[in-house]
């Protein structure tokens, strides 16, 4: 019954505050590493660090899901593709949170650029649509994100990521805009086999957020991943599989009192 009355408890706070536009960590990569992203380059830079786009090789699409404590409410789904030129590389991607009471649809579009070797920047427009059951009717909403990434050597990556550096306004009364905040964060490549990873998150209304993780490439398809987040604090652990060029990642969380978060994102390099 205790976790039952959490559960709602967060399932209330999450629709009202931390689903409304804040920055919220996609692919099973990155949740496994206890939710690092801005310095990760992967498809799902997308959404965790635009500049990461740049890195990327030839086309790129893919699809990923997270159930927070298990609670089908909290279904996070995300749909994502890349193409990369010589121009640069342009990303689209639309994203679905919530359930009927409350959900918000979000679609983005971004391009994302390398200025020589060492570093990358992106730029990414969102269009937000956020429903609050047909009572409260529906909110349409534009913003926007600027992600930098500097390789430093080839071992070290240090990742910025903007979150809606423009304020953009839900209500008149009262008067509440969508949160802004930035995240920076670093990767270290220790070796071919072992990575890790930390990053400190802040906007206007929330403590410091740290978060760390880990990667070893033990055998050549398979990565073991580990990590840890603060506020509150949290667990995470998952695998990830190399096929060719299909990628399958798993992870899941875990809050002490709330349970397990699992996560699944499959990807594919044209």
């Amino acid at each position: 019954m205790k976790k039952v009355g959490l559960c709602f408890v967060l399932l209330c706070t999450t629709m009202i505050a931390s689903a409304a536009g804040e920055r919220i960590p996609v692919g099973a990569r990155s949740l496994a590493m206890g939710g690092t992203s801005v310095s990760q380059c992967d498809l799902w830079s997308l959404s965790n660090n635009q500049a990461g786009a740049a890195w990327l090789k030839g086309g790129n699409a893919g699809i990923c899901f997270e159930n927070r404590f298990l609670i089908k409410e909290l279904m996070f789904a995300q749909l994502g593709c890349a193409m990369s030129w010589k121009a640069g590389t342009f990303g689209l991607f639309g994203s679905r949170f919530g359930n009927d009471q409350y959900n918000e649809l979000k679609a983005g579009l971004s391009y994302s650029r390398k200025f020589g070797k060492h570093f990358a920047t992106g730029i990414q427009v969102n269009c937000l649509r956020i429903h609050i059951t047909d009572e409260y009717g529906s909110k349409m909403l534009v913003s926007c994100e600027i992600g930098l990434q500097y390789h430093a050597d080839k071992n070290l990556l240090i990742g910025v990521q903007l979150l809606n550096p423009v304020p953009v306004k839900i209500t008149e009364y009262p008067s509440e805009y969508l949160p802004s905040a930035i995240c920076a964060g670093v990767s270290y490549q220790f070796s071919d086999l072992f990575k890790t990873t930390i990053e400190a998150e802040k906007d206007l209304l929330h403590p410091l957020l740290i978060r760390a993780g880990a990667e070893y490439h033990f055998v050549k398809p398979i990565y073991v991943r580990a990590g840890i987040s603060s506020d509150p604090l949290s667990f995470s652990f998952g695998f990830g599989l190399e096929y060719g060029k299909l990628t399958i990642d798993v992870s899941s969380g875990y809050h002490q009192a709330l349970g397990f978060s699992p996560a699944a994102s499959l990807t594919y390099n044209f």
